[in-house]
């Protein structure tokens, strides 16, 4: 055996241990990590599962808060435009600008149709495939197309058919407002019709007079069933008699009376005849046309207010409001209450979810009246959790008051008509474009739109100081990270440069010493 093979077995082994470093070297510096598996770590390994962990956790936190983030922020364009929509309505709605156009319209009217399709338009807002005002049915889309809602379909009826089923009942039989009056010698009387009905027609709230020669009074209390007006002299011309009346709508009305001694007497204005008898004859014709112009007027306006309220008014399971003729043989003059709307006789406006409002009492969400199950709150019906303990909730419904008002007057101005040969109906709209002025103020602690904008954009606050914060936090955790996993280039590349120049040295080594004999070497 030569002697060269005696000395080759070790030094080729260290070469062999010094190519396997310099792959590992090269791999690192490739790779920018120190070891391909946690086991070549070793006791750095448990810190490395550590941190790994964390940083996933914040990952999957981030990816949630990036999709939070997105839907609040198309919630917050569609709820800026829906806070402005009202205050462009409003200015549009003049009283006093009375035209009619040959379709029954005013411009204001067509104005209101057009706002009321884009609030619909609005409130059927989607990010990425899901609804954002349907509340936990965000598969729903949450608010049907304008037309069917005020001219119905099929079998089912839109506002417009509730709404003329409700100003029937309103009037009544002698279509006065559910009132009667009658005359006997010098006293006159206003009375209720019967049944009496609390959700139909007018409310008499008073009588009041500044003749001495005039006696008032009522009969009944909560409500008032009549109110009477006894002559027991002649008044003087000017003297007054005043009723107070509330409107179906709930809306505080009067109407007043002054004696004169013209005749025939101009409107509100009734003749004092030659004796107290022939005075109550011409005051019960005065009130009987009096009253006859309010209700044609300022009464159908309430009344038409009320069915857009029954219509609309389902947040918290409610269903719309019909008037309720099941006893009365379907004749809708002498009905006295409401009925839920079925959906087979009655669109449904809104078709997101729109669970109970848990309230604390028997019968609620938990049936406990002494907790409140704030997770039927509409806020609470769509969240997120965006960080360790932090859950942003950002649920909307469509049907929420500050949304519904906005539909609901919108809608009622929109399907009225009115006839420019009526003289009454100016007076009609000026009390409709009223009401609808007052409900798109949102006053009298009624919710806006942009109530719910703030609470909205509150969440998307909280969401956005996470989405913050986990960057931050990521970025320190995968310093800890690349502290226990990296590398530093620069060193490795040394070690390369080092262990290059060892194994050049070790391989002329190697070369030199398999090239020598006994003969050489002698």
């Amino acid at each position: 055996m030569a002697i060269n093979s005696i000395m080759r077995n070790p030094m080729m082994m260290r070469l062999s241990d010094m190519r396997t470093s310099l792959e590992d070297l090269q791999r690192q510096l490739g790779t920018g990590q120190k070891a391909e598996t946690y086991g070549q770590l070793g006791t750095e390994r448990s810190q490395s599962i550590t941190f790994r962990s964390k940083i996933t956790k914040i990952d999957a936190y981030m990816g949630a808060t990036k999709q939070v983030n997105l839907r609040i922020q198309l919630l917050d364009t569609s709820l800026t435009r829906l806070g402005t929509i009202p205050t462009d309505v409003r200015a549009a709605l003049d009283p006093n600008n009375y035209q009619v156009r040959l379709d029954g319209k005013t411009d204001a009217q067509k104005s209101s149709l057009i706002a009321l399709d884009e609030v619909v338009g609005l409130l059927n807002s989607t990010a990425d495939g899901r609804y954002l005002f349907s509340g936990k049915s965000t598969d729903t889309k949450p608010v049907v197309t304008v037309d069917e809602m005020l001219n119905g379909t099929g079998a089912k009826d839109g506002l417009k058919q509730v709404t003329a089923d409700r100003l029937k009942a309103d009037l009544g039989t002698g279509k006065l407002g559910r009132l009667e009056i009658a005359t006997a010698g010098d006293t006159v009387s206003l009375n209720r019709q019967t049944p009496l009905s609390s959700e139909f027609g007018y409310k008499i709230a008073d009588v009041e007079t500044t003749s001495s020669n005039v006696t008032v009074g009522t009969t009944g209390t909560s409500p008032v069933e009549s109110a009477s007006v006894s002559f027991t002299g002649l008044p003087a011309a000017g003297d007054t008699v005043k009723f107070e009346l509330t409107n179906p709508d709930g809306s505080a009305s009067s109407l007043t009376l002054t004696a004169t001694l013209s005749n025939p007497p101009e409107d509100g204005y009734f003749t004092v005849g030659a004796d107290t008898t022939a005075t109550a004859t011409n005051f019960e014709t005065a009130l009987q046309k009096s009253l006859g112009k309010k209700v044609a007027s300022e009464f159908t306006a309430a009344s038409a207010t009320r069915a857009g309220e029954n219509f609309f008014d389902t947040f918290g399971g409610k269903m719309p409001q019909r008037v309720d003729t099941s006893s009365t043989g379907g004749d809708l003059a002498t009905a006295t209450d409401l009925r839920d709307a079925t959906s087979a006789d009655t669109v449904q406006w809104y078709l997101g979810y729109n669970g109970k409002i848990d309230n604390g009492t028997v019968g609620d969400a938990d049936n406990d009246p002494t907790t409140a199950d704030y997770s039927t709150l509409p806020r609470n019906d769509i969240g997120a959790t965006v960080d360790s303990g932090v859950t942003v909730n950002y649920g909307v419904r469509a049907n929420e008051q500050g949304l519904r008002l906005m539909v609901q007057s919108l809608s009622v101005m929109a399907t009225a008509k009115f006839d420019s040969t009526v003289p009454t109906d100016e007076d009609r709209y000026a009390a409709l474009t009223e009401r609808a002025r007052d409900a798109l103020a949102f006053d009298n602690g009624n919710q806006s739109p942009s109530d719910i904008h703030a609470e909205v954009a509150v969440a998307g606050k909280v969401a956005e100081d996470s989405a913050k914060r986990l960057e931050a936090n990521k970025s320190a955790m995968q310093e800890l990270l690349d502290g226990v996993e990296g590398i530093d280039k620069e060193e490795v590349a040394a070690q390369i440069l080092t262990l290059q120049n060892r194994m050049q040295a070790s391989y002329q080594t190697t070369s030199i010493l398999n090239s020598l004999s006994l003969l050489n070497f002698m």
